[in-house]
């Protein structure tokens, strides 16, 4: 009895084992529709991965998905083990080509938010079919599930099946599995764009990296890689239809330098003549101080993106595997501006090696210092002694500099210095952090180490002034993100975990040729200035449309109805009333500005944003 039991529990997950893999084919004909957004590769390891991750990812996917089936096949009849084997190969393939749907229009994949925007588009704003395609869609589907139900019926009931070499096969897929995943590491590394560019198209792909791991070994030095590659052909993926139209720029007689000055982690009440008294003395009355400015993330990665590109976060990923650079630095390098780029931290720890300055031949390495405070401090000195020598020859050529201060980031204020605002922490540990815990100590902490920048700062305007630049030069001051000091109560601290102000609204101010002093009410974005000096620093004659998803900071009107901005894996719709957040897995929800829980519901600035991010994806 045990033995007939065993035997017909063997033959049923044989069989299903085998619907499985034959629904594999069918996987990978309906994944074919990805294949119009791929970068397809010409070299041999590119190649090899694509084929590789095809077989093996999708194998996985489908093994997945097979599961169920094979515990059912252990304890339901043969007879009415059919059913559910059809139910679901046919919602699994069903699933896939709408996702493919989806990532056609988006270029990303479907999620709940996705599902929730599609039935909360009653007047097909977004999703638009007509009554034929919806015969076809019930007719395709009434085929597919009358064929997984013949293909089960007919697999399960065969005795030839436990003939079938079924394990072998499985072991294929996973030996392809890993060799994709290898190939990855080795590519990653390698800053191979062949391979790294492919891995958006695939659903639930999550491919592994060492980088870090192999330099800490020993076994690798990513500055020389890059700098091997460095020269690559730059070329837009063919998926992304950016620009929309070639630029039209010209570089005049009297084109401005441009400095661009960043506060990592500086929030907007932080700008002011308590803690930043210099940058305040300097700028009161000379520069344009916009005082609802937003960036376009609650971290490094989106804001800094956001400032360079003029783009949404949808797009990060896609520009950072295929090592596509921000059309800002394309130009600049094109009108040959002098490249002063200055990080107190590693600008290759969060990709902007392979992103935004994927076409600067050398970055510069980490300033010395044992403290962010102190590297922040002698990446200033490395400024000034940049603008020194830079002076000494061909003063005629104009320049770009960036600085990108980090103490505030780091809570790190020298030993020694002066600290205005009292009671400060010692250090910030997230470990002591509660709902109960006063914030003041640790706010001050942070306004000491912006209090601690500002002076340095106040150092590199004053050398400005001194050789007579100040006047002819373009300059950006602002933060990449904010930082949260559990301001509404939410036992939330940092960044990159929320989209309200303390996150995301940072300081912004402009000084230069053509700037008119002031200050601006409108709300406004860091995607605001890319094409703002495009336009009147670089003289892209070009619609801001063709190239960016942002406005022209210099026109007195500009005030945007929502903004958009983005973490490393949620998107954030900010409006006046409420903020639509969507996470990574496609959940999503609406909360009012101090995050209290609203009703959710689709705003039209919602649908506005979902036609705003898909922009620059091509049809």
């Amino acid at each position: 009895m045990n033995s007939t039991y065993l035997d017909r529990s063997r033959r049923r997950l044989h069989g299903s084992l085998a619907f499985t893999l034959i629904n594999l084919l069918l996987v990978w004909l309906i994944a074919l529709r990805y294949v119009p957004f791929l970068a397809v590769p010409h070299d041999g390891l590119g190649i090899t991965y694509l084929i590789v991750t095809w077989i093996g990812h999708f194998g996985l996917l489908a093994l997945l998905f097979g599961m169920p089936l094979w515990l059912l096949s252990l304890i339901v009849p043969r007879k009415l083990l059919w059913l559910p084997a059809s139910l679901l190969a046919t919602a699994g393939l069903g699933l896939l080509l709408i996702d493919t749907v989806v990532y056609a229009q988006y270029r990303f994949h479907l999620n709940h938010f996705m599902v929730s925007l599609f039935l909360n588009d009653k007047n097909g704003e977004i999703f638009s079919f007509t009554t034929s395609t919806w015969l076809i869609v019930a007719g395709v589907v009434g085929a597919l599930l009358a064929f997984e139900g013949w293909l089960a019926a007919r697999l399960l009931r065969s005795p030839r099946i436990l003939q079938w070499p079924l394990w072998r096969v499985v072991g294929v897929l996973l030996l392809a599995l890993v060799a994709s995943h290898a190939i990855h590491v080795v590519a990653d590394a390698r800053y191979q764009r062949s391979v790294t560019q492919q891995t958006g198209i695939f659903p639930l792909l999550f491919p592994a990296t060492a980088k870090d791991f192999m330099q800490d070994q020993g076994w690798l030095d990513p500055r020389a890689m890059r700098a091997e590659r460095v020269d690559i052909n730059h070329d837009v993926p063919d998926s992304l239809n950016w620009p929309q139209e070639p630029l039209t720029c010209r570089n005049g007689k009297d084109a401005p330098n441009i400095l661009l000055i960043v506060l990592d982690s500086w929030r907007a009440d932080e700008f002011g003549p308590r803690v930043t008294p210099q940058m305040q003395a300097a700028l009161e009355g000379q520069g344009r101080h916009y005082l609802n400015h937003y960036s376009g993330g609650n971290s490094t990665r989106t804001g800094i993106m956001s400032l360079f590109y003029g783009l949404t976060g949808n797009y990060y990923h896609q520009l950072e595997n295929s090592q596509t650079p921000a059309l800002l630095i394309e130009q600049l390098q094109e009108q040959d501006y002098r490249l002063g780029l200055f990080a107190s931290a590693s600008l290759s720890s969060v990709g902007f090696d392979r992103s935004v300055f994927a076409s600067v031949p050398e970055l510069p390495p980490t300033p010395a210092g044992d403290t962010p405070a102190e590297r922040d401090r002698q990446m200033t000195v490395n400024w000034l002694d940049w603008q020194q020598q830079r002076r000494q020859g061909d003063t005629q050529r104009p320049w770009f500099g960036m600085l990108f201060y980090d103490a505030p980031h780091g809570y790190s204020v020298p030993a020694g210095d002066a600290e205005p605002f009292q009671p400060s922490a010692e250090a910030m540990n997230y470990l002591d952090l509660g709902p109960e815990t006063d914030p003041e100590p640790y706010h001050n902490l942070h306004r000491n180490a912006v209090y601690h920048d500002d002076k340095l700062v106040g150092r590199v305007i004053e050398d400005l002034k001194r050789h007579g630049e100040w006047d002819d030069t373009l300059l950006i001051v602002t933060g990449d993100h904010g930082e949260s000091f559990n301001d509404f109560g939410r036992n939330y601290w940092g960044h990159n975990s929320h989209f309200a102000s303390p996150q995301t609204q940072v300081p912004m101010i402009l000084h230069g040729p053509g700037v008119e002093p002031g200050r601006h009410d409108g709300t406004t974005s860091h995607l605001d200035v890319a094409p703002t000096l495009m336009r009147h620093a670089l003289g892209c004659s070009n619609p801001f449309g063709d190239y960016s998803q942002g406005r022209d900071m210099l026109d007195g009107e500009l005030d945007h109805d929502w903004v958009m901005a983005s973490s490393y894996l949620n998107t954030g719709i900010i409006e006046d009333d409420r903020i639509t957040v969507i996470d990574g897995a496609g959940d999503w929800g609406v909360v009012d500005r101090q995050l209290e829980p609203l009703e959710e519901s689709i705003s039209p600035a919602v649908r506005e944003a979902m036609q705003t991010m898909r922009r620059f994806y091509r049809p």
